[in-house]
């Protein structure tokens, strides 16, 4: 990013994908099943519009007013098609997803669950790499780094978690994660324009300490709870919440930031149009500060961007201590220890690390 178009960091992933196609082509033996159905395209296609149509509204919702037309209209296209991928799910045979494992009570409590923490952490990281670019002043490779600090409490975690789970239950090392999310929501909440990085980093790793404690237990304990030929299917429903969990708390999280900073932004003596770029972003409001010289302005948008942030890190915080609250009054208590674990259980904590 230092060097190249933005959008080469997508072209790093195609040498990738070739390795791996090739090494399913000849590698992986034949797992075909004759009986499996084909790609449902109708569903695909809900899915896809439904989910699609509610990000965009929640992303222009804080630009356009939520009374918008198109806002409105969004939305309420999202709540349709996702009700008609949701009716279409439970009447055919062989369901894309799978919505009947909802009715597995560990497995339903321990998705959302991890559901929660996806939406928690995607809003803790997303306001991170403009506080350290725009307000701290480093570059992408500078930003990237102090970034890692997540990872050792995660590696922690990792080995934390299973004595965690092992000594006092999954429920306990789930709401346990979930607490520590949230202190490092509120300790983050506190970060201020001379904070500097050392205090960043701090919080950062509790937040990896966090994320490993609260999601591995909470992905393990819903897999186990389905039967062994489940598993699967289970799988591809936790994941795909997530996903949609990640992408809904960057879209709310990211309008709460985006308004938050444009109502505290001090753009007097700009023209209007002038004043518009700039409360795009920080990093916008910086280079009209450059453009026009003026210090006043560059200082207002950091002091912006981190009040900004400090609003969603504290609301982060709240929905890590009431996800909390709910994981230790629902999740369900440790499942019997002869149970065999779910197959996928290795592939789903690498994803979790990743």
């Amino acid at each position: 990013l230092n060097h190249f178009w933005w959008g080469s960091v997508f072209l790093i992933n195609v040498p990738m994908a070739a390795i791996g196609i090739a090494a399913c082509l000849f590698l992986l033996p034949e797992t075909k099943d004759p009986a499996s159905p084909a790609v449902d395209t109708v569903s695909t296609a809900f899915a896809a519009t439904g989910l699609g149509a509610l990000v965009y509204g929640i992303i222009e919702a804080p630009a356009r007013g939520w009374g918008d037309p198109l806002v409105l209209g969004m939305l309420g296209a999202a709540v349709l098609l996702i009700a008609a991928l949701v009716v279409r799910e439970r009447r055919v045979e062989r369901p894309m997803l799978d919505m009947t494992l909802l009715a597995h009570r560990g497995f339903l409590f321990n998705t959302v669950a991890a559901t929660l923490v996806t939406f928690i952490l995607t809003g803790l990281l997303f306001v991170l790499p403009p506080y350290l670019q725009a307000v701290l002043g480093h570059d992408a490779l500078d930003t990237g780094v102090r970034l890692l600090p997540m990872m050792g409490g995660l590696l922690v975690a990792s080995r934390l978690a299973p004595k965690v789970v092992a000594r006092f239950g999954a429920r306990a090392a789930v709401s346990a994660g979930l607490v520590v999310l949230a202190f490092a929501g509120f300790l983050g909440s506190r970060t201020t324009v001379d904070s500097g990085y050392g205090f960043v980093a701090l919080w950062l790793t509790i937040t990896g300490l966090g994320f490993g404690l609260s999601l591995i237990p909470a992905m393990n304990g819903g897999l186990s709870a389905l039967p062994r030929d489940r598993a699967g299917s289970g799988s591809g429903l936790l994941m795909t919440l997530r996903q949609v969990g990640g992408a809904i708390g960057i879209a709310l999280l990211g309008s709460l930031l985006a308004g938050a900073f444009r109502d505290r932004l001090d753009v007097t003596g700009l023209r209007a149009g002038t004043a518009d770029t700039a409360g795009e972003s920080v990093v916008a409001a910086h280079l009209v500060a450059e453009r026009a010289g003026s210090a006043q302005l560059a200082a207002s948008a950091n002091s912006a961007y981190v009040h900004g942030m400090g609003v969603v890190l504290l609301v982060c915080g709240i929905a890590a201590l009431v996800s909390a609250l709910l994981a230790a009054a629902f999740l369900p208590g440790t499942p019997d220890a002869e149970k065999p674990e779910a197959p996928d259980m290795a592939a789903e904590a690498a994803d979790a690390r990743q």
